[in-house]
């Protein structure tokens, strides 16, 4: 059983014992914005409104170091190999297991202001952003995991970006970030991620392929899935240290908001308030089935 299998069999328990919707959280409170930024939404996110974007056609191979692309429209796999690559202002669509695929141990990386599409077919297990590097004001859809942080090659911050409209092919478990293991040294921060399915989760940390340490967690807008977030230890004995989740605006999954496991991050200022701030802006619509 691999860790998605037992992570829908554990979120159907409801009241497992070391499932804990975590006390920090209140209904009432009003929503703290840290960085005094509106929440991303497409209106703030991805290219610059108006661009034209010259077309593409066909996967894109970045293997020069320092090579800097912008205003392109994509229809391929962006294929990251070389240090110090920046992506910006383009449009990436491609139904693939990975849209942004950056190689282990490569840094240096930055995809900036870009529209990231897994097109939501023919894409099983698939990827928005997968690596490591810096990811800011980028819109993700239609894909498995918005973006999932591996190989333990960089420091990553994520900062700013849209994950939303989660939808793949296959037997997927949504995550909008998914965190593995054998990760240190990831911020996210002021990010707005939604699953509108009822699992697995917006933020997902757990020791399936290693340990984690210094992961922070501040000032994001979260939303669905199973529970909204999880730090899971049960997978193995690396550890998991140094998460702090804080001051961040939560809506609960179908279960609940939190789900830790064998570990006890760092958990406050948090608010329960994040589904009204997100009808507010018109990203959800009334509570359905799924509880989103």
């Amino acid at each position: 059983m691999n860790r998605r299998e037992l992570l829908g069999r554990i979120g159907a328990v409801i009241g497992a014992s070391f499932i804990s919707d975590a006390k920090a959280t209140t209904d009432n409170a009003v929503a703290p914005e840290i960085s005094g930024a509106a929440w991303p939404t497409k209106d703030n996110t991805g290219p610059p409104p108006g661009q034209t974007r010259r077309l593409h056609q066909g996967d894109l191979v970045l293997d020069k170091a320092g090579q800097s692309v912008s205003g392109l429209d994509i229809q391929g796999v962006v294929w990251v190999n070389a240090p110090n690559v920046t992506l910006k202002d383009c449009s990436v669509s491609v139904s693939h297991y990975v849209v942004i695929a950056i190689k282990n141990r490569v840094t240096g990386t930055r995809i900036e202001n870009c529209d990231i599409s897994g097109v939501g077919f023919k894409n099983d297990g698939s990827h928005g952003i997968r690596g490591t590097g810096t990811f800011l004001r980028n819109n993700i859809s239609n894909v498995e995991n918005g973006i999932t942080v591996d190989d333990g090659g960089d420091e990553t911050l994520i900062q700013d970006n849209y994950i939303h409209s989660l939808l793949a092919s296959g037997s997927p478990h949504y995550d909008g970030i998914q965190i593995d293991g054998n990760i240190s040294n990831v911020t996210i921060r002021h990010n707005t991620i939604i699953n509108d399915h009822d699992q697995t989760s917006a933020i997902m940390i757990d020791n399936y392929f290693g340990p984690i340490s210094n992961i922070v967690v501040e000032n994001n807008l979260l939303l669905g899935g199973g529970y909204t977030i999880y730090v899971d230890g049960q997978f193995n004995d690396h550890p998991i240290a140094g998460v702090s989740i804080t001051g961040n605006a939560m809506g609960r999954g179908r279960w609940g908001i939190t789900a830790f496991n064998r570990t006890s991050p760092i958990y406050k200022e948090n608010i329960a308030n994040g589904k009204l701030i997100a009808l507010k802006l018109g990203l959800i619509g009334p509570p359905t089935k799924s509880g989103l």
